[in-house]
């Protein structure tokens, strides 16, 4: 059980103990995101931060996939240039 607050909020985490640094971790980029939006309160603060940390998730996502792509590709090349070259 991890015992974390937010926003003045105590929140009982139940979670591994191999997984309590990575959740600290989340914590803590999550409060200085909220940190950081400092026009908004409450409800409103806590969803731009969401929607923001949703992009970020996507973008990289995206990111990501493409370059998982790119290294298909290229394995593909070396692989069809392997073939060709011992077909010799």
């Amino acid at each position: 059980m991890l015992t974390l607050t937010l926003m003045n909020h105590t929140f009982h985490v139940p979670c591994a103990e191999e997984d309590k640094a990575r959740l600290i971790e989340a914590a803590t980029l999550l409060e200085d995101k909220l940190d950081q939006v400092e026009n908004l309160k409450g409800e409103s603060k806590v969803l731009m931060v969401a929607l923001n940390l949703c992009y970020d998730y996507l973008s990289l996502k995206d990111d990501a996939t493409q370059y998982c792509l790119q290294l298909d590709s290229q394995v593909e090349d070396i692989l069809n240039q392997v073939t060709d070259q011992s077909a010799k």
